[in-house]
């Protein structure tokens, strides 16, 4: 009687006890020259933001990362492995974080050595939710799992003895440093609409508070004594303040900035790093001045040119952090724009192989973590389909395009079609190729596939997508028993128009044995196509037989859009049909009541199905791919990535009310052994015990179950842990941590 866990910890946890999905990282992913993907399931990176954080307060340096699009978070461990890169994907920690957007930094504001967080304030210009800076302070939980509480909603400082908040646009990111070298986190942003820089300085120390205040007062209108014109790269230097007495009013115009401030030179003061939204490159801009009067005196506007020059396309932003375990930052750049900007070698990392006075950034990677994961640029829909003919479900994964400056589209939409190199119990994949049958060929973007025999010859042909809202035909020319061959066989299939982002399913709708057409659109609702013709030929009306099939609607409350993706599925359970769609901001809906009542309403179960937050525009498939009898779900995002939700992996409930089973678990913290006393209204020998760590992998299993069992801790890193104990007709779970 095997048993499954699956267990995310704290909040999170208990939201998911009777869950019949749960994501499962651990599904072997290798790519096409046989390297595994160590991050496979992470969902992707686009416009990532590194920081160093202590997620599990052991000490050793993990991974932040805040995704601009979707205004994703990611966790990763680390390992403390010197000299090398050594994380693993920590999704359990994600749940503690608060929601963000724009950007997210992770530095100690108030000296107590637990991180905090600095991100945008979003709000009117004015207090009390102005346009900004928030702060939020780091504690630890039980379970050493770190936790954030609000501590300041927009930063502010006083003008004409009225609070006002320090500007940060929404496009932004600011630097925060300790510029005076007084040991509290001061502030550098750019001002509304001038090219200059605004030092604000952090008055806690002087007010004797210690770290533990956020007050702040302007020092400086023009720090650095620079001027960024908006038409040129390289900065004007030795600047007057205030500027713009021989400055144009193009000039003046301010568009975005991202920042960087640290001490590269050992002599106290500040160096400054900065991208800027109209090119492609980092200035990096040295200072002679003092610690309250910077002074830039020289520039590198292709930084690091003595390398090679981090040339992101478009809006660069730089960040610092120690990837590699041996005591330095780190340079890390990624592009800013949240679309329209490069979306796959979107994570450039420069080891840093100066010393810890002077930084010395040597390029090693434009896909970071990125060449780790499954991605394929810019939005993802993932399908299950036997591509090979193997009796298998591969995946095949369209993409709504990778970005391509050189084309006219600015994107190129491709499919990706990963084998399934495992068994019918146990899937595994492999990247064959980024650009399956070729789709890459026709200029198309945003091209999500359906599957289905539209002929009547036995084999599936293929409908994709476009963002002009058409579909695309491709017919299965393969005989049979042999692997797919899909060739173009025209555009505007039936001449259906569905507006934009067309998003098809191939679907028996009124089980009268023909497929008929499930379209998801941007406006949010989906369109439904009744075939009337026969199995080899056919007929699909130009317009829709129900423009708002079941009435769904997956806009989110003010939201004009939706970008609704559908995934209609039964898994021959006696319940019918089921209903999951996609959506633009990232939920999952789910709708019952479809069988018999097709022209009717569908009853709206959930809009937040299974709490999926893999960020925005999400997209939904399925199919059985390990046996049980149910889909197995693939849920796509914005940031070109998947995560697989797996049918096995099921919540359970450690409550335990009223249960034939009961144990013990002692000492709890543990950091060497465990002790399990267990009492039972039944027999001893059908018992299994098994210990799981966070993600769900098995780390101890036996089922010669005895009263009292020792359990030794040796091989187990520091961490959550849950204790499962299974009989016949019941189950109890415990969770532990192991600290060392």
């Amino acid at each position: 009687m095997k048993k499954y866990l699956f267990a995310l910890g704290g909040a999170l946890f208990a939201s998911v006890l009777h869950a019949q999905y749960a994501p499962n990282y651990n599904i072997p992913v290798v790519r096409s020259n046989g390297d595994t993907m160590k991050l496979a399931w992470c969902g992707g990176l686009n416009n990532p933001q590194f920081s160093n954080i202590d997620l599990n307060n052991d000490g050793i340096k993990d991974l932040f990362i805040f995704d601009r699009t979707g205004n994703r978070v990611l966790t990763f461990l680390g390992h403390g492995t010197a000299n090398t890169v050594d994380f693993t994907y920590a999704p359990q920690y994600e749940s503690g974080f608060p929601k963000m957007v724009n950007w997210a930094l992770i530095l100690d504001y108030n000296c107590d050595g637990i991180d905090d967080i600095y991100t945008f304030s979003e709000g009117r210009i004015t207090l009390p939710q102005g346009v900004g800076i928030r702060v939020y302070r780091g504690y630890y939980d039980p379970d050493n799992h770190i936790q954030f509480t609000l501590t300041d909603s927009t930063l502010h400082y006083p003008v004409n003895n009225l609070p006002t908040n320090l500007f940060v646009s929404a496009v932004d990111i600011p630097a925060i440093a300790d510029v005076n070298g007084d040991g509290d986190m001061d502030v550098l942003t750019f001002q509304i609409t001038g090219g200059y820089v605004q030092y604000f300085e952090n008055l806690t120390k002087e007010y004797g508070y210690g770290c533990d205040s956020l007050i702040f007062k302007k020092e400086d209108n023009c720090w650095g004594d620079f001027f960024e014109p908006a038409l040129t790269r390289a900065d004007l230097l030795d600047q007057p303040c205030p500027f713009f007495n021989d400055q144009n009013a193009d000039e003046r115009l301010h568009a975005g900035s991202t920042q960087v401030a640290w001490d590269n030179t050992g002599d106290g003061l500040l160096e400054y790093l900065k991208g800027d939204i109209a090119w492609d490159n980092l200035v990096y801009q040295l200072n002679d001045g003092t610690p309250m009067d910077a002074h830039i005196y020289a520039e590198d506007t292709l930084f690091p040119s003595y390398d090679h020059s981090a040339d992101v396309n478009y809006f660069p932003a730089p960040f610092l952090a120690d990837m590699n375990n041996d005591g330095l930052n780190d340079l890390l750049v990624a592009p800013n724009a949240a679309g329209g900007s490069e979306n796959y070698k979107c994570s450039w990392y420069y080891e840093n192989i100066g010393d810890a006075v002077t930084a010395t950034f040597h390029f090693e990677s434009d896909t970071f973590l990125v060449s780790d994961m499954i991605d394929v640029g810019e939005g993802s829909f993932p399908v299950f389909f036997d591509a090979d003919n193997d009796g298998l479900k591969d995946i095949i994964l369209a993409n709504r395009g990778y970005f391509d400056p050189t084309n006219i589209n600015l994107y190129s939409g491709r499919l990706a079609f990963f084998k399934n190199t495992g068994s019918a119990n146990q899937p595994a994949f492999k990247l064959v190729t980024k650009d399956y049958a070729n789709v890459g060929s026709l200029n198309v973007k945003s091209v999500p596939p359906a599957f289905g025999d539209l002929d009547g010859d036995g084999d599936a042909d293929m409908l994709l997508g476009q963002e002009d809202g058409t579909l695309l035909f491709f017919k299965n020319t393969a005989s049979p028993g042999n692997a797919a061959n899909f060739v173009f066989f025209g555009a505007n299939y039936a001449g259906i128009d569905v507006g934009s982002f067309s998003t098809p399913q191939l679907v028996d709708v009124d089980r009268d044995g023909l497929l008929d057409l499930v379209i998801g659109e941007q406006s949010g609702n989906l369109d439904y196509y009744h075939n009337n013709g026969t199995a080899s030929a056919p007929s699909f009306p130009s317009s829709p037989t129900n423009g708002f099939f079941g009435s769904v609607d997956v806009r989110a409350p003010g939201y004009v859009t939706g970008f609704s993706c559908p995934f209609l599925y039964d898994d021959n359970d006696g319940s019918g049909y089921r209903l999951l769609a996609g959506s633009e901001r990232g939920t999952i809906y789910k709708y019952s009541n479809i069988d018999g009542n097709i022209a009717g309403t569908f009853i709206k179960d959930d809009s937040m199905f299974l709490s999926v937050a893999e960020g925005s525009h999400s997209s939904v498939s399925g199919g059985d791919v390990n046996g049980d009898g149910k889909s197995d779900l693939l849920i796509g995002n914005f940031r070109g990535g998947m995560t697989f939700y797996d049918s096995k992996l099921t919540g359970i409930n450690d409550q335990g009310a009223v249960n034939p089973i009961s144990f013990h678990v002692y000492p709890n913290p543990a950091s060497d052994q465990i002790q399990i006393l267990i009492s039972t209204a039944g027999n001893l020998n059908d018992l299994i015990l098994q210990a799981a760590d966070i993600s769900g992998r098995v780390v101890y299993e036996t089922n010669s179950v005895h009263s009292r069992v020792n359990i030794p801790l040796s091989g187990w890193p520091s961490g959550v842990y849950f204790i499962q104990l299974s009989g016949n007709i019941s189950t109890m779970v415990k969770k532990i941590v192991v600290a060392r």
